[in-house]
C-alpha cells in the first residue's frame, strides 16, 4: 500500500458539491413524501416517520462519502459517546436557559402575550414528540451535512472564521434550492442561523453542540405555530428575535468562549484519504 493521499482544494470542493446535490435530491424526496402523507393537515405520526427516513437517507449519504475517502466519523466533529451527549445537552441548554429568560422579560415588559389552549399533559407530550421529530428531520441530518461534513472538509483548507462564512453561503443556497427560502423572514433568518450554528460548532469542536441548539430553537418555533393549535402568540416577531435568537446567540458564544478559551480561529485541520 502506498502513502495516503492528502485531499487538495479541488477534490474537497468536488466532494462538497456532490454531497450538496445529493442532499438537495434527498430533501426534495422528503418534501414529496410529506405532501403525500401529511398534506395540509398536520399529522404527528406521519411527520415522525418521515423524519426517521430523512435521518436514514442522510446517514447513508455521509457514510458513503466518508467510505470513499476512508475518513472516519470522528473527523466530523464527533467524539466519544459521553462527550457527544455532553456537547448535545450543552448546546440544548445554551438555547433553553437564555430563551426562557428572554420569554419572561418579553412578557413582563408587555412585548409579547402568550395564551395556552391545551392542558399541560397534552402540551408536554406534544412538545416531546415534536422535539424527537425535529431532531430526526432537521437538526441531526442538517448538522451532519453542514456543520459535520461540509464544515470539516472546508476547515481542511480554510481557517475556522472563513469556514463559517462559506458554510453559511452554502447552507443558504441549499435552503433556497429545497424551497426553504419562501419569505423575507426566511431570507433574514437562515443565513444568521447558519452563522450561529457555525460558531457553536467551531468553538466547541463538536457537531453535537450545534445539534442540541438546533433542535431546541426549531422545536420552540414550531410548537408555537398555528398548525399545532396550542398557543396564540402576539408579538411573535419580537419573541423570535429577542428571546429565541439574540439572547441565546450572545450567551451561547460567550459561554463557549470561556469553556474553550484556547480555540484558535486561524487553525486548519487537513484531511487525508
Amino acid at each position: 500500500m502506498g502513502e495516503r493521499e492528502t485531499l487538495n482544494m479541488k477534490n474537497i470542493w468536488m466532494r462538497i458539491l456532490v454531497v450538496l446535490i445529493l442532499g438537495i435530491i434527498i430533501w426534495h424526496f422528503i418534501t414529496y413524501l410529506s405532501d403525500i402523507f401529511i398534506g395540509e393537515e398536520y399529522s404527528g405520526i406521519n411527520h415522525f416517520f418521515i423524519a426517521v427516513i430523512t435521518t436514514i437517507l442522510t446517514f447513508v449519504l455521509i457514510q458513503a462519502a466518508l467510505k470513499i475517502d476512508k475518513v472516519s466519523w470522528k473527523q466530523l466533529g464527533q467524539g466519544t459517546f459521553k462527550k457527544n451527549i455532553f456537547s448535545f445537552f450543552l448546546g440544548l441548554f445554551l438555547w433553553v436557559i437564555p430563551a426562557s429568560i428572554g420569554i419572561i422579560i418579553s412578557i413582563m415588559l408587555g412585548w409579547v402575550e402568550i395564551k395556552v389552549h391545551t392542558d399541560p399533559n397534552h402540551l408536554l407530550m406534544s412538545i416531546l414528540i415534536l422535539f424527537i421529530t425535529v431532531f430526526f428531520i432537521e437538526a441531526l441530518p442538517e448538522e451532519f451535512v453542514f456543520r459535520g461534513y461540509v464544515y470539516r472538509y472546508l476547515n481542511a483548507v480554510f481557517p475556522h472564521w472563513i469556514t463559517i462564512v462559506i458554510q453559511t453561503i452554502l447552507f443558504s443556497l441549499f435552503a433556497y434550492f429545497i424551497g426553504a427560502m419562501y419569505s423575507v423572514e426566511q431570507f433574514q433568518f437562515i443565513p444568521g442561523f447558519a452563522i450561529i450554528l457555525g460558531l457553536l460548532r467551531a468553538i466547541s469542536g463538536s457537531v453535537w453542540t450545534s445539534i442540541g441548539f438546533h433542535v431546541a430553537i426549531m422545536t420552540a418555533f414550531q410548537i408555537l405555530g398555528p398548525s399545532h393549535g396550542h398557543f396564540d402568540v402576539s408579538g411573535m416577531i419580537t419573541l423570535k428575535f429577542f428571546a429565541f435568537i439574540l439572547l441565546p446567540s450572545v450567551v451561547g458564544a460567550t459561554v463557549l468562549s470561556f469553556i474553550y478559551s484556547n480555540h484558535n480561529w486561524r487553525k486548519t485541520e487537513p484531511l487525508v484519504s
